[in-house]
């Protein structure tokens, strides 16, 4: 389709069911949402690409922000660090609309009375004209534009040719942030700090996935078709999106086994990407209490692992999911820093190298996952929060 033509489609069908613009925020009764809760976080504060005149007064007093933009672009495991962000702007400006741009194969699951009352996927607005220095947008998004009181944009970008286009059609605040920290810093705490200049306390930094009652009833329909029992469940996702942050084949071999031995019932995460990995040899020999799930869309995949007794994975969006929707949760890190990327949960641990230092995965010993594993469905492992609130397994490098 001729590219003009379907942008043209996708901004006719978005206004068809956004105008008026104030009218379309679903009904949410947020009395009954638990306000998050948590120490507060470091105040220390980058230069921020912010809007002029009197929005920046008129935002810290927390009264007159009607709509907020939040931009973020990444995958999976980008979103749910982001999620307590969102939280937090949705914290400080209760009665404020919040939408958010994405990727909406997993956008949907900002969609949450804590979080956004709307998602658009990014294709959709072709947002990305904003990189012009002399942009050229149509006046359906020009309108759109103009109707927020604050725009957060987490998109990378090598300048502010971004967030100077976002002021030529928002009056209000508008913010550019980096998605990536300098330094050890968490990210989650990382994409907090411009929300930090409206309110310090009080602010929770453990990202929250909330599945909703259709993906649960997909969940139950899933456990009932496979004769899953309702307790002690261990999910295994052995893929990621880097092959540098793969555990070998033959340490999940290993898990699987010592499963089968035990009669430890189990969900084993499988799709394209792991195909394309050559983790096609663990399908091969797999116990029948095991089953396949493939395919799952993203929201019901977050109802099915919030029923799980047990999660263990990599560095990946599918481990921070799972640790998002409270199951217990090992994750497996050793190229990548869990002092910037780990799980941020008080039922995850992660592996760690000790001394601190470079540890790669090869070398990770199958005993100590199997016994951590143990340890978790059986819930006699002690976990210790760190100050990033999971529990730092020791591994010795």
């Amino acid at each position: 389709m001729n590219f003009n033509r379907a942008l043209s489609l996708a901004l006719a069908a978005v206004f068809a069911t956004t105008r008026p613009l104030r009218s379309t925020a679903p009904t949410i009764n947020r009395s009954s949402v638990p306000r998050p809760l948590g120490a507060g976080l470091s105040a220390s504060m980058m230069p921020l690409t912010t809007g002029c005149g009197s929005s920046k007064l008129a935002l810290s007093k927390g009264g007159v922000v009607q709509r907020i933009l939040v931009i973020r672009g990444g995958a999976i495991g980008d979103l749910i660090l982001t999620l307590p962000a969102i939280g937090a702007l949705r914290s400080v400006f209760p009665n404020a609309r919040i939408d958010v741009i994405g990727d909406t194969r997993w956008l949907n699951l900002a969609r949450h009375p804590m979080y956004a009352d709307a998602v658009i996927d990014t294709e959709r607005w072709d947002i990305y004209r904003l990189f012009s220095h002399e942009p050229r947008v149509p006046k359906q998004l020009a309108v759109y534009l103009s109707a927020f009181d604050l725009i957060l944009s987490y998109l990378p970008t090598s300048d502010t040719t971004f967030t100077n286009s976002l002021k030529r059609y928002c009056p209000g605040e508008v913010m550019g942030w980096s998605p990536h920290p300098s330094g050890v810093t968490h990210v989650t705490d990382h994409l907090m700090e411009p929300v930090l200049r409206y309110a310090i306390q009080g602010l929770t930094a453990e990202p929250r996935v909330f599945p909703h009652t259709e993906d649960r009833r997909a969940a139950n329909q899933f456990w009932r078709s496979a004769g899953l029992p309702e307790r002690g469940v261990l999910a295994v996702h052995p893929g990621s999106g880097g092959r540098h942050k793969l555990w070998p084949l033959e340490g999940w071999q290993q898990v699987l086994a010592w499963a089968a031995k035990e009669g430890v019932p189990g969900v084993l995460i499988y799709g394209p990407a792991e195909e394309e990995r050559g983790l096609g040899p663990l399908l091969n020999h797999l116990n029948p209490a095991w089953k396949v799930l493939r395919g799952a869309p993203l929201p019901q995949l977050a109802a099915i692992l919030a029923k799980c007794e047990v999660f263990a994975g990599h560095d990946s969006g599918i481990t921070h999911l799972a640790a998002a929707v409270g199951t217990c949760t090992l994750a497996l890190f050793g190229p990548t820093d869990p002092l910037m990327w780990g799980p941020r949960s008080r039922r995850t641990c992660v592996t760690q190298p000790a001394p601190p230092g470079p540890l790669g995965l090869h070398n990770l010993p199958a005993d100590i996952v199997i016994r951590t594993l143990q340890a978790l469905l059986d819930g006699t492992f002690q976990f210790n929060p760190s100050d990033l609130g999971h529990t730092r397994l020791q591994v010795p490098a």
